[in-house]
């Protein structure tokens, strides 16, 4: 009878532990190269989104019970909306990002979406680029405050003036500034040390610009997440946060296709908080492909209901180091 019952915790003891490794909601739960488990939590379906990238969606035994879970917070999600209206009106008339209000991370961790459900984090990768100024114009004509996670060479070189310029622009309109590697190398394929030089080479360019060291990054390809190598780099490297998406417009397969954006947008409404996933520079790209685009977005996520962050309101965890 003992022997049964050990044998009864002791599978139930894997199932918990099994459970705990898989991803929850939106976590990433496999794509090419990625070492974490490829599964996820109950009630959820892991979805493949591209090659590199697959998450854990909504869709399950649960859904019942995490319909029943956001209309129980609906409330309390509006009272801290509210709560929190005239801070962010403050904040975004003041386009001076000297300074964050919100508390240091204490451990890196990866994340795909806001933890507030009506959150919404507009994100771009691979800049700066020659449409990065007219980007800027639009989200100041918006009002709406991005996180550009830049390189250190790819379509610019951080050694430029140039380079300097635009990503000093971001930062003092009010702009977060992430880390997208120096040079887009796919952190997975690389040792511990070459983590660390990829992120110290392109943090001497954002400190020149900024004055100050990023927090958060962006790992090329979304990869690392479950990989330890990746992740005790960049812990030791002094990150917080590696960011990946949970809405991806695809505007590097698909030239920025509008239509294709809204249909992705809308079906996560309701879903929980978003960061999207743009890219400042992508094959045949032109200026007014990427504004349109920009705009569409912009206009169905507030038609949507959500409200745009940069991502330390997002997480609720300063930015920088």
């Amino acid at each position: 009878m003992k022997s049964l019952l050990f044998i009864g915790l002791a599978a139930l003891n894997l199932v918990q532990y099994a459970n705990a490794a898989c991803a929850g909601a939106y976590g990433q739960c496999g794509g090419k190269n990625f070492q974490g488990e490829k599964c996820c939590n109950s009630g959820y379906t892991c979805v493949v989104q591209n090659e590199w990238y697959s998450n854990c969606q909504p869709g399950g035994n649960n859904n019942a019970s995490n319909n029943n879970w956001n209309n129980n917070n609906n409330n309390n999600n509006n009272n801290w909306n509210n709560n929190n209206n005239n801070n962010n009106n403050n904040w975004n008339n003041n386009n001076n990002n000297s300074g964050s209000s919100y508390p240091k991370g204490t451990n890196l961790q990866f994340y795909s979406q806001c933890k507030n459900p009506n959150h919404w984090a507009m994100t771009y990768d691979d800049g700066p680029t020659e449409f990065a100024d007219a980007i800027l114009d639009l989200l100041k004509q918006k009002g709406v405050k991005a996180t550009f996670f830049v390189l250190g060479k790819m379509y610019m070189d951080m050694n430029s003036s140039e380079w300097t310029r635009i990503v000093k622009r971001m930062y003092n309109e009010g702009h977060t500034v992430g880390s997208h590697t120096f040079s887009h190398n796919d952190l997975t394929q690389l040792s511990y040390n070459q983590i660390i030089n990829e992120m110290t080479q392109l943090e001497s360019g954002i400190q020149k610009a900024i004055g100050k060291k990023p927090a958060f990054m962006r790992p090329p390809y979304g990869s690392g997440n479950g990989n330890q190598n990746v992740m005790n780099a960049l812990k030791a490297a002094g990150y917080t946060a590696a960011i990946t998406w949970n809405v991806d417009p695809m505007d590097y397969s698909n030239g920025g296709d509008t239509n294709y954006a809204k249909q992705v947008i809308n079906q996560a409404k309701g879903k929980g908080g978003i960061i999207t996933l743009n890219h400042l520079k992508y094959g045949g790209a032109s200026k007014q492909g990427i504004l349109n685009l920009a705009s569409t977005i912009i206009d169905q996520m507030k038609a949507n209901g959500y409200t745009p962050v940069t991502m330390e309101q997002c997480l609720g965890m300063s930015a920088y180091q």
